[in-house]
């Protein structure tokens, strides 16, 4: 399967779970099942955190980050976001839009006037909503080894489809979306969400490994606690290293590290607006319109659905699933982090409705 058919197919399942994940019985245990999780998929290590109106009300962290020498894990271990990652490059996009460095309405080549005359319709939303039409550089498998080279390859073949007629889950946009944001606020990408959120959160177990690839050789930089990636072998019965390149074109969409501390204090100041207005943050949470009028199934890189009646935002990245859910109506988050690349049960709503069932008389804030 090809990694861009891998991506559909997680936006495909994350937006069905939202909508059919059965309401779970009052007063069940979050630890006995995610207990029962890692030995039923042999998970090495799982973070997760549940975060209501600005407090953590539940967090726990199990097993080994690193099998190969025992290391446990911790609440400061990095876990890979993989796609998830677009849920921390949305915060701080938004933080350009309520600066009013950046017009979510506006169009791209405003701020890019060198690509090509055919995107003229092109907006910033349709990027960030995946309904620009640019073609899926990562489905075309090639090695770009910088952000022009890709956005090079990109201009040099016609659009799929008309901007903002249809939402495709692609690797193209996020391309343009690094260039974008490194034009608009004058910083080298990884250098913008240090200063913009990571800093200023204190997130300091957060950020990019830098892997680069040259022929046959590898290099990465030094991540002190980043947890190891594992794939179960079933027919082995053991686990084996597992690595994916995040090229550091792909970097606004993913491959950034994070640990479940730095993650609840992100989740902590979406909720108390020490970064973006309550304004400001709702627009990352509301579904974005193609120019039919119909309703996309992203808002600001976020997945905007429905769970029980209620709107239910988020984003999971894979491999090793990272998951995170919101409930925007309630201020609530839940996060689960784990370093089992096999793992596909999307485990955050199942605590998320353990969490709201013992949590059924509370008022929405």
């Amino acid at each position: 399967m090809k990694k861009s058919d891998i991506l559909v197919l997680t936006l495909v399942v994350v937006s069905t779970l939202f909508n059919r994940l059965p309401a779970q019985q009052a007063g069940v245990n979050i630890d006995s099942f995610l207990l029962e999780q890692i030995r039923e998929f042999h998970i090495p290590a799982l973070s997760y955190a549940i975060i209501d109106n600005g407090k953590v009300t539940h967090q726990g962290t199990y097993g080994k980050a690193n099998l190969e020498y025992g290391i446990p894990n911790a609440d400061t271990v990095s876990f890979q976001l993989a796609s998830a990652t677009k849920l921390i490059t949305a915060t701080a996009i938004m933080k350009l839009v309520q600066d009013r460095k950046l017009d979510l309405g506006q169009r791209v080549r405003h701020y890019l006037p060198q690509l090509p005359e055919e995107w003229n319709s092109m907006t910033v939303i349709d990027l960030l909503a995946h309904q620009s039409g640019i073609t899926d550089l990562l489905g075309l498998q090639y090695h770009f080894k910088t952000v022009t080279a890709a956005l090079d390859t990109a201009m040099a073949k016609p659009l799929d489809f008309e901007p903002g007629t249809r939402t495709v889950y692609a690797g193209g946009d996020y391309a343009v979306v690094m260039k974008l944001i490194e034009t608009v606020s004058g910083m080298e990408f990884d250098v913008f969400l240090e200063e913009t959120l990571f800093k200023p959160l204190g997130m300091d177990h957060t950020g990019f490994n830098n892997m680069e690839q040259d022929y046959i050789y590898r290099t990465v930089d030094l991540m002190p606690h980043a947890a190891s990636v594992y794939q179960w072998d079933d027919a082995q019965k053991k686990q084996r290293i597992f690595s994916m390149m995040f090229p550091h074109w792909t970097y606004p969409s993913g491959g950034l590290y994070a640990s479940i501390q730095d993650l609840t204090k992100w989740a902590i100041a979406l909720d108390t607006q020490k970064l973006l207005s309550r304004e400001y943050a709702e627009v990352m949470w509301t579904s974005a319109r193609l120019r039919d009028g119909t309703d996309s199934d992203f808002g600001v890189g976020w997945i905007v659905a429905e769970h029980r009646g209620e709107k239910a935002t988020g984003h999971s990245g894979g491999p090793a699933l990272a998951d995170i859910v919101r409930i925007p109506g309630r201020n609530i988050t839940a996060i689960v982090l784990t370093n089992q690349v096999n793992l596909r049960p999307f485990l955050t709503m199942r605590i998320l409705d353990y969490y709201l069932e013992q949590n059924s008389g509370k008022e929405k804030p």
